[in-house]
This record gives structure tokens, sequence and C-alpha cells, in this order.
């Protein structure tokens, strides 16, 4: 690997393509539509306030990594759905001020690498908030031995976020 530089990136990015296949390598299955779902999702997310993206390059300017989060809104459907399944303390504690941390992906190939710690460092070294929180899938255990290793906390386990199929791990990390 040579060097690894990381831009930001923004509704309408002239790479927002290669972004969304990384994303779909990453997160989602053959049936799921690069233009009409991936692109439009990240495109919505980067209209939403406090955005940030970054995209990691290769000498080549090939998009081997990806990362990009906002400001946790009341109002907004993820942070309604986490909401649910959080106490009046937690919620106090975690969604006040807070930065939501969206995606994380990494080509395969360039895993192991420390491009996902820089990007995640990277990330919330450019936000201003008491804390940030995540979801990822109780089954990905690398997801969330990766974020426990960067000092995130599990806030709440097996919950239905979205769906009763994939029960997700509630994570946060205070900042600041």
């Amino acid at each position: 690997m040579g060097n690894i530089k990381i831009d930001d990136f923004y509704h309408r990015d002239p790479d927002i393509e290669k972004i969304a296949e990384l994303y779909c390598v990453t997160f989602l299955t053959d049936n799921y539509s690069m233009e009409e779902n991936a692109i439009k999702n990240i495109n919505k997310h980067a209209n939403y306030e406090g955005f940030i993206g970054l995209k990691a390059n290769d000498d080549d300017g090939n998009i081997v990594g990806f990362t990009y989060g906002y400001t946790s809104l009341p109002g907004q459907f993820y942070r309604e759905k986490i909401a649910e399944h959080l106490s009046e303390e937690d919620i106090k504690t975690w969604l006040f001020n807070c930065f939501e941390f969206v995606e994380l992906a990494v080509l395969p190939s360039y895993r192991r690498l420390g491009i996902a710690s820089k990007l995640h460092h990277a990330l919330l070294e450019s936000v201003n908030y008491n804390s940030a929180v995540l979801t990822t899938g109780m089954e990905n255990r690398p997801a969330i031995n990766f974020y426990r290793k960067h000092g995130w906390e599990m806030i709440k386990k097996d919950v239905p976020v979205i769906s009763e199929d994939n029960l997700q791990a509630i994570m946060g990390k205070a900042l600041n």
C-alpha cells in the first residue's frame, strides 16, 4: 500500500458512484440498485445538517474507503428509531448535541491496513459535539470490536432498530 489520501466528499461529489459501489460491496446484497438506492441515500444524507463525508484514495486515485455522518436531530428517521429503544436518561446522555456516525467502509483488499482507523479518527476530529452514536449488526463482531477498540461503548444490544430480522447494537462515544 502506498500513501492513502483523505479528502472531503459532498452532495453530488464527482466520486459519488465509486463511493456508492463501495457501499454496495460492503453492506448490501446483489438485488440492491446502486443508482436508485445507494447514490440516492448517500446524496440524501449529504444534505443533512452537519454532514461530513470523507473518502480515502490510493496513489492511483481509486476510492478505497469512505465514512460519513451528520448532526442527529429530533424528527430524523434513524434518530427516532434509535430513541425508541433508549431510556429518557440515555436520550439525554447520548442524543443531545450528538453526531450520528452513519457509515464506514473499506475495500476488502485494503482492510487491516489502518485505513478504517484513519477515516474514523479524521471524521470524529472534525466534529464538535458532546457525543456520537452509531448502530451495527449484532452479528458483525469485527465492527463491534473495532469500535470498542476506538473508545465506543455499548449503549444497548439486540435491538430491532429497523427490523426484528436484523438486531443491532447501539453504541456511543463521548466526545470533547
